[in-house]
């Protein structure tokens, strides 16, 4: 019997990963049953686009489904609640990054899925792409000696807090939205916790446009074995730049050093329709014509996804528990380190001095 799986939240992003599962619904992986969202509308594109059922309340979906595993795809301070109640109820559990923008909540999700004995696995993709991973590689073979220091920018068009998040960007900040993921990156690559983090932070454009966020945050971590990473993070970069995203992360050693554009793949493209010369990352996330299922979604924020899946359904298969699991993700402990990381980081930008982190 396949493995049952539901999705909470079908927005902008849930509506990325209602196209995966759906994908590997077709291809007969899983049996995706379910869709919960507080909007009837999507709900209902929802069912005309994929046929799948949709509910209101995501604890009725809980409880008539019967699921073996749900992905939460909430806004960022939306995750706690859903999360412990799927636990309680004994579901697997994927969530979008971060796992939360409170440490306590994020402790509380924590014990809550140890308690239940049920996964929580938090959606990193930046882990996934297969750069980074060489990178790791690299760095774990001792190529780069000794890590210095590096660099890492991520940056967002003005548009997504300004339009697309524009009802919840005053919960957010650019650190949470988007540092995050280089936040939790730089902990996976050098294997350690940074030990402290010095931060300053913008309030200017956004504020200008009645919307209370940090336009940018630019934090400084130092990690016990002495290197340091600088991370830029800002959603206010001008529309007419030539792709929604600009990613990028340079590390340095006593050995050497590697750089990974995220953002310039390699293809470069000009429509009559778009206005501008874009630059396209296939790699991220592609639509492809599949023999046996049809159009499905490939790329490395679409295998983040689908290997929860394949972790939760061979824990179903082989019978075990999550001890007997031998298998590498990112964890609701991992996950914990980038919000402590996040959190001291605003800590730092608020009260203009360096932040001890503790674990």
């Amino acid at each position: 019997m396949k493995m049952k799986v539901g999705v909470v939240g079908a927005g902008l992003y849930g509506s990325v990963l209602i196209n995966a599962y759906y994908g590997a619904h077709r291809r007969s992986e899983i049996d995706f049953v379910a869709v919960a969202d507080v909007k009837q509308d999507a709900l209902d594109k929802v069912a005309k686009t994929y046929g799948i059922r949709g509910y209101l309340d995501y604890n009725e979906m809980f409880d008539k489904e019967q699921l073996d595993a749900v992905a939460i795809v909430t806004p960022d301070f939306l995750h706690e609640a859903c999360v412990l109640d799927a636990a309680n109820k004994g579901i697997h559990i994927l969530v979008q990054k971060p796992l939360s923008t409170d440490i306590e909540a994020a402790k509380r999700m924590i014990a809550c899925a140890k308690a239940n004995k049920v996964m929580l696995y938090v959606d990193f993709h930046k882990r996934f792409d297969p750069g980074h991973m060489q990178l790791r590689r690299a760095i774990k073979e001792g190529k780069l000696g000794q890590i210095e220091y590096g660099y890492v920018c991520m940056e967002d068009k003005i548009l997504v807090p300004t339009e697309w998040f524009k009802t919840w960007a005053h919960n957010s900040s650019p650190a949470w939205f988007l540092g995050i993921h280089f936040f939790d990156l730089i902990y996976w690559l050098l294997g350690e916790k940074p030990h402290k983090v010095y931060a300053t932070g913008h309030k200017k454009k956004l504020v200008s446009l009645g919307i209370d966020s940090y336009d940018s945050i630019q934090a400084k971590f130092e990690f016990p074995s002495g290197a340091t990473i600088s991370v830029d993070s800002s959603w206010i970069i001008p529309n007419s730049f030539c792709s929604v995203v600009n990613q990028q992360i340079r590390i340095v050693g006593t050995d050497g050093m590697q750089e990974v554009d995220s953002q310039d793949r390699g293809v470069v493209a000009a429509y009559e329709s778009s206005g501008s010369s874009l630059v396209i990352n296939p790699y991220g996330q592609l639509q492809v014509d599949d023999p046996v299922a049809g159009s499905i979604p490939v790329g490395y924020t679409v295998e983040s996804m689908l290997y929860f899946l394949r972790l939760v359904n061979k824990m179903i298969t082989d019978g075990i528990g999550l001890k007997d699991l031998k298998a590498e993700y990112p964890t609701g402990d991992e996950a914990l380190v980038s919000t402590i990381m996040c959190q001291k980081a605003h800590e730092s930008v608020e009260y203009g001095r360096i932040m001890d982190l503790s674990y």
